[in-house]
């Protein structure tokens, strides 16, 4: 899978550290997915607290595949299946706050049948998760144009706008 792009704070220009090699981080893994439906419209979660946008997805399991992972994901945020179409490509995050590697994996893919309702988390819940359904151009206008209320979510848009441009640019 094609590598879009490495974060870190220094790379976002929060602080002046990059990846800290020979660092412990702990691994995370997560799928992300460009979900569409028949009208072309594209799923992507609005987080109402923190004021940002989305892609539906989030984190592997242990012993789940990448997946079975985007699956789940989408049926708890979206409330529906998914057809995986192609890969979209992938992206590395370094949180040195957290000591945190993270790779996310990302996916385009087509809504099957009904869309019913989500099984949101606590945590989405209270950040105020809302699935809208835009073009992904109306997607990356907005995201490229949000101000998230809280630093990881810069980390989150980076990573978010990386998977669409490079998704429009194969369109």
């Amino acid at each position: 899978m094609k590598l879009l792009a490495e974060i870190s704070e220094g790379t976002l220009g929060i602080s002046e550290q990059y990846e800290q090699l020979g660092s412990e981080y702990r691994l995370r893994k997560s799928a992300r997915v460009i979900l569409l439906n028949k009208e072309g419209k594209m799923a992507t979660q609005y987080l109402k607290t923190y004021n940002y946008h989305k892609l539906p997805g989030g984190g592997i399991d242990a012993g789940e595949s990448t997946e079975e992972a985007l699956k789940r994901e989408v049926k708890e945020e979206v409330g529906c299946d998914c057809e995986i179409v192609r890969s979209i490509g992938m992206t590395i995050e370094y949180h040195n706050k957290y000591k945190l590697f993270h790779i996310s994996y990302c996916y385009e893919a087509e809504v099957i049948g009904e869309i019913g309702e989500s099984a949101l988390e606590d945590g989405e819940i209270e950040e105020g998760h809302e699935t809208l359904w835009l073009s992904p151009v109306e997607v990356l206008n907005k995201m490229k144009s949000d101000k998230p209320g809280k630093p990881e979510g810069y980390f989150i848009l980076k990573r978010e706008i990386s998977f669409l441009e490079e998704y429009l640019g194969s369109h």
